[in-house]
């Protein structure tokens, strides 16, 4: 992308941190913050367009999509796992094969050209999906369907005398 790259802020530790700031200083519109606190790193988020989730793993639930959506900015993310399965293309955001450079480039290209701010749909997806009393609900109804579930086994057992 060039001179016509988005400024890009990098949060996080780990091992090509130093690899990562060297690099940064030769294109310029890349900041590396390393480790930030999480008010920190919540307002960055808020103040940002997209937020990059470019993992390479199968992740359990990752957490800065969640937060992301919160603040109702779209994720640019890889194609694998949860991540891939969170981030709807163009409604919550980008998803490019994981991986692939190119990808991600025509991801934020699509991002930087899209002509509709997703912001609504993304928070609107978070309030549906994502907030602490409707995991509190699905959890409660996970539990009602155990217990039924057993009640139903024990009685099925009783009768057939097991």
């Amino acid at each position: 992308m060039g001179t016509n790259a988005p400024r890009l802020i990098v949060c996080g530790k780990g091992p090509l941190e130093d690899w990562c700031r060297c690099h940064a200083k030769e294109l310029g519109n890349v900041e590396i913050k390393g480790f930030v606190e999480s008010s920190v790193l919540s307002e960055l988020i808020s103040e940002s367009s997209a937020v990059i989730v470019p993992t390479l793993l199968y992740e359990g639930f990752p957490m800065n999509i969640a937060e992301a959506f919160s603040a109702g900015v779209p994720v640019i993310c890889s194609d694998i796992g949860n991540a891939g399965d969170l981030v709807e293309d163009g409604v919550t955001g980008w998803k490019f094969s994981v991986g692939s450079a190119e990808g991600l480039v025509g991801a934020v290209r699509k991002c930087m050209n899209s002509k509709n701010d997703i912001s609504q749909n993304v928070k609107r997806v978070y309030n549906e999906k994502y907030t602490a009393d409707v995991n509190y609900c699905r959890l409660k109804d996970i539990y009602g369907h155990l217990k039924t579930a057993e009640k139903k086994t024990a009685f099925l057992k009783r009768k057939n005398n097991l």
